[in-house]
């Protein structure tokens, strides 16, 4: 079990949109999907290329190289080349800061 940690502001998540946040071992994309915020990390398990950058379809995210489809929820695949799900990671919300709980 990790630590949560401060990654943004709710006020810097904006629907439809990836916000990218770094610490000294993690990349995390996070987003806003209604009242909810997914994390997930930012690396296409297909080939490591930088998942951020793609296409946000609702809760699906997809991978700009090879288009990889993973649900940001879950982490499940859900399109190829990728077979490995992507991790994912458990968030709360405390006033406007977002912590995502991270393993160091």
């Amino acid at each position: 079990m990790g630590e949560f940690q401060k990654l943004a502001k709710l006020s810097d998540l904006k629907e439809g949109e990836v916000f990218v946040a770094e610490t000294r071992y993690h990349r995390v994309g996070l987003t806003r999907l209604g009242d909810e915020v997914c994390a997930f990390a930012d690396l296409c398990t297909h080939d490591g290329e930088d998942i951020s950058t793609g296409d946000l379809e609702g809760d699906v995210i997809v991978c700009p190289r090879h288009s990889a489809k993973f649900n940001i929820r879950t982490g499940k695949v859900l399109c190829m080349p990728a077979v490995e799900d992507l991790p994912v990671y458990k968030t709360r919300i405390v006033g406007d800061e977002v912590e995502v709980e991270l393993e160091d």
